[in-house]
């Protein structure tokens, strides 16, 4: 048995197939929640750990196929539970299985390639960077750790489309925990939206209006395009994150700018997708600061203290003239 599984949702035009080549290579193993309406090809399950037939939806199907093996699936460390129109290779699947377990992730997925469908630009591949600690992860590709699974596994209770719970699991985690992973990104292959909204149409009940019973449900207030870069890992291995400072803050803007040149992404959505890294500085979406942004340095720092990962102080802030130094004191005491 290995550490980390990958469980498919899957149907006969699934790409699961190219994931798991070269298997024996690789550091995972894998299962499938099978929707056809006939028994899967032998290529598509050989080396299988256990092959469960459900119906329906993804969500449902998955929440199905998770009670009836898990006293299965609670013996690896993550799970992926990825879409069926994924297409990428074992080596990756590896890695990315390897990044959350060295970095002790809770909640994560695999960046999209430049090419691939997409509804989110956070999701998209950021050549800057290895990876990024995000306040969101989609549900068309998360790994979880078999503890988070265990805490978010009831949200999954009616939830025909998935909409909503990818605002609403990292709330169950915490900062350093959450990431999505450049390194090793997968191609999204089919339009978005897909055969599962055929399932909602027939329950009566819109994707957006799952999003707003979810939400509300679980008290989720922001905007669902406001997803934050709060740090992340640099190419060349420097840490980078939001502070109090301006020259953090501009940091972190620059290396996603850098990042999005030639994304197929419209001004509107370049123009959202950054400011919503000003707002969660500033504090402008709340009226004001719950707390000073050099606590979010200190939180990874003790997050990621396992890794040798440090994010270092900003320098010291300037005279403004006044005689008063700009700041938050209180914060910087707790900077060690």
């Amino acid at each position: 048995m290995k550490p980390y599984l990958a469980l498919f949702r899957s149907g006969p035009s699934s790409l699961h197939p190219h994931a798991v080549e070269r298997l024996a290579d690789q550091n995972f193993d894998y299962a499938l929640s099978w929707f056809g309406d006939d028994e899967p090809h032998e290529r598509f399950q050989a080396g299988a750990v256990f092959v469960h037939k459900q119906k329906g939806a993804k969500w449902p199907g998955l929440e199905q196929t998770m009670l009836a093996h898990w006293d299965t699936i609670q013996k690896y460390k993550y799970i992926w539970l990825p879409d069926d129109d994924l297409l990428c290779v074992p080596e990756d699947v590896s890695r990315m299985f390897s990044v959350c377990d060295d970095l002790q992730l809770e909640l994560a997925q695999p960046a999209l390639t430049r090419d691939s469908y997409f509804t989110h630009a956070v999701t998209l591949q950021h050549k800057a960077f290895q990876l990024r600690f995000t306040n969101f992860v989609e549900i068309m590709a998360p790994v979880l750790s078999v503890d988070l699974l265990g805490r978010v596994f009831h949200t999954l209770s009616g939830n025909i489309s998935g909409y909503g719970l990818d605002h609403v699991w990292p709330r169950f985690s915490e900062v350093g925990r959450v990431a999505i992973i450049d390194d090793t990104p997968v191609k999204h292959t089919r339009p978005v939206g897909g055969p599962n909204y055929a399932f909602s149409k027939k329950a009566g009940l819109a994707p957006a209006h799952e999003d707003w019973l979810c939400s509300a449900t679980h008290m989720v207030e922001s905007p669902a395009d406001f997803q934050v870069n709060f740090a992340g890992l640099l190419q060349n291995g420097d840490p980078i994150c939001i502070g109090s400072t301006q020259q953090e803050i501009n940091e972190i803007l620059k290396a996603v700018i850098q990042s999005c040149n030639g994304l197929q992404i419209t001004a509107l959505q370049l123009t959202r997708y950054l400011s919503n890294h000003y707002t969660y500085w500033s504090g402008s979406e709340t009226g004001g600061l719950r707390y000073p942004r050099a606590m979010l340095r200190i939180v990874l720092n003790r997050t990621l203290k396992h890794t040798g990962i440090r994010f270092p102080k900003p320098p010291e802030p300037q005279d403004d003239g006044t005689g008063l130094r700009t700041g938050f004191p209180a914060a910087t005491e707790l900077d060690s």
